[in-house]
């Protein structure tokens, strides 16, 4: 879980408020969108950690970490060994340890994967609030809190943005259900060169003997 400190300078505390006042939760959030889609490319490297109810009451963390490229309408996964691209509607995984690729169709595209999208997943038909300011390794993060309105899953959705850059630093989902999922970005780096080469899948970059297994054109 993100590790939060107390957020102690005066000054910054009285920024926050000023903005407050002047801009409201849904039009800040629209501006980090914004900004987002004004990139070229963007390199991720990220944690995910999912909370869950268990046993007796306990509760149950799983955590991993990762790293994704995005460039136009593709991108490139990295995630538990293994290696996902996608690209208009289909994503490619590379498993090393199954020494296999597969190849499937997704609903939607390689976009809805990065962060102006998740920024955008609850725009409309939610409510938004001001959630608190914290200093987290030295940034100052500010917090949105999304309710969705007649969702049957999420509760709610709680956005964490660096004040200096915009740039989206946590997304936090609570589940109905009592499960919390948080995706912290641990580096975030824009406009870099990336070219389609980098986050496009090519069979010949991958042993010959990995079983490749595709859906049957019809």
């Amino acid at each position: 879980m993100i590790t939060r400190l107390l957020f102690t300078a005066g000054f910054c505390l009285i920024s926050f408020f000023s903005s407050a006042q002047s801009e409201t939760p849904l039009a800040y959030v629209q501006r980090v969108k914004k900004q987002a889609l004004t990139y070229s490319d963007q390199k991720i490297g990220f944690t995910s950690v999912l909370d869950a109810p268990g046993r007796n009451g306990q509760r149950v963390q799983r955590k991993t970490s990762g790293e994704v490229w995005v460039k136009g309408e593709s991108a490139k996964l990295v995630l538990q060994g293994q290696t996902f691209f996608f690209k208009s509607g289909v994503v490619t995984t590379v498993s090393p340890e199954d020494e296999e690729i597969t190849v499937r169709k997704l609903n939607g595209d390689a976009n809805q994967y990065t962060p102006a999208v998740l920024l955008g997943k609850y725009e409309k038909n939610s409510s938004f609030a001001w959630a608190g300011t914290e200093t987290i390794a030295g940034k100052t993060i500010k917090f949105v809190s999304m309710i969705p309105k007649n969702d049957p899953d999420v509760a709610k959705v709680i956005l964490g943005v660096d004040t200096k850059t915009l740039k989206l630093y946590s997304f936090t989902e609570e589940a109905r259900n009592g499960t919390k999922s948080t995706v912290t970005m641990l580096s975030y780096e824009t406009n870099k060169g990336l070219t389609t080469n980098d986050v496009e899948f090519k069979r010949s970059n991958y042993p010959a003997n990995y079983e490749y297994i595709a859906p049957k054109v019809q």
